[in-house]
């Protein structure tokens, strides 16, 4: 009897000891390389046989870029002067960038970087442009603490559009706003000249010219977290000029003899075949009669017509993804105009402190590792049978 008691009381303690250290393995920090490489596809967006009403915004709050050392101030220039980019870096080397964050991200050096030949065949794919290729270190929170890191790359488009994607210095006389505006101002009451020099001009109403915030070719946001499995949230805009019809001239129903709202399902074709008497200012008081065309190329001058002009805007093609993944694991995100390439895979120090911690376990020759603690290894190790690989377009 006693030494059964004494059996059951070591069993015990053995048990407790056991579950004292699993909360110290299920909390360790997980630590992992994370490797994106976002490129354009060369192709016209007639050719994907979709279409995107425009303007096309983010619904995703980003927090600091990524890529913010890169605008960061020069401590040897005075006054603190950040650096203007045209045109961002396509491969990033976060050699002796800050660690930062409450995840303690690291940027990863290029040659900590092991997608390259993946990126060099996207470069000299001539149907791919690769728009940002970088990596960073980080401990993977928990989806209710991880952040959407700040993407931008590609051109700078400030340059040549506003922020509604339209030429700068061009007008939409079909505004008149705009146009009420433009009439009442003037010059001489505000002593300017338009023969003026530009900074002369700027100087009389006191106000020094702002520099346009950047607009970038492709920006939005990223999210890796780890909830039993790791998972990729992306939310992009990628941004091209693109030839639009604008209508600058429409007929008015009067002119064409036809009351819309008597009729408002008169359409094209019928109008093609509407005779419009327009009186003259002669002094036969003759009549002239206007036929009009559906065919705007086969229409004589003095017609009347609806008339277009083609304009450059800047357009926003969406990219919102998100899946499931497996670490190690090379994963492609697709879409018509774009892609994105990224790798999730343990860090080094990871791999040590996974060394360090199964030897410190406590060894007995009858008690079998804990069930429990080989089902958080595997939640966390994001290893289970039901993921499978995916190199396939996202759906």
């Amino acid at each position: 009897m006693r030494q059964t008691l004494k059996n059951a009381l070591q069993l015990t303690t053995l048990a407790a000891v056991t579950l004292t250290s699993l909360p110290s393995v299920a909390q360790e920090p997980r630590w992992f390389d994370i490797e994106v490489i976002f490129f354009k596809r060369n192709v016209s967006v007639e050719s994907s046989q979709e279409y995107w009403p425009q303007p096309q915004t983010l619904g995703v709050n980003t927090s600091e870029p990524l890529l913010a050392p890169l605008f960061g101030c020069n401590d040897e220039l005075e006054p603190c002067i950040a650096p203007r980019f045209d045109k961002l870096p396509v491969s990033i080397d976060g050699r002796g960038w800050p660690i930062t964050g409450s995840t303690k991200r690291q940027m990863l050096s290029k040659q900590q970087l092991e997608l390259n030949d993946e990126f060099n065949k996207l470069k000299q794919h001539a149907a791919f442009t690769p728009l940002l290729h970088l990596g960073w270190r980080e401990i993977v929170a928990p989806r209710n603490r991880a952040k959407h890191y700040q993407i931008q790359a590609g051109e700078d488009f400030s340059t040549r559009f506003n922020e509604d994607g339209r030429l700068l210095g061009s007008l939409n006389f079909s505004d008149d706003a705009i146009i009420e505006e433009s009439q009442g101002f003037d010059l001489a009451a505000e002593n300017i000249s338009l023969f003026d020099d530009p900074d002369t001009a700027v100087g009389a109403f006191d106000v020094e010219p702002e520099a346009a915030a950047a607009i970038w070719e492709l920006e939005g946001g990223i999210r890796v977290y780890l909830q039993h499995y790791l998972y990729i949230e992306t939310e992009l805009l990628l941004k091209r000029p693109e030839d639009v019809e604008l209508l600058i001239n429409e007929p008015e129903q009067e002119l064409l003899g036809v009351n819309a709202s008597e009729d408002p399902l008169t359409t094209e074709t019928e109008l093609s075949t509407v005779v419009v008497e327009a009186p003259l200012s002669v002094e036969e008081e003759q009549q002239q009669v206007v036929l009009l065309s559906a065919d705007a190329n086969n229409v004589e001058a003095g017609s009347l017509v609806t008339e277009y002009q083609t304009e450059e805007q800047l357009q926003s093609f969406k990219f919102d993804q998100k899946r499931r993944v497996r670490s190690s694991e090379i994963h492609y995100f697709d879409h018509p105009l774009m892609g994105m390439l990224i790798q999730i895979r343990r860090s080094p120090e990871e791999q040590t402190n996974l060394t360090n911690s199964a030897e410190s376990l406590p060894v007995a020759d009858a008690v079998e590792e804990s069930p429990a603690v080989n089902e958080q290894a595997q939640l966390t190790d994001d290893n289970s049978p039901e993921q499978s690989a995916s190199a396939t377009p996202a759906s």
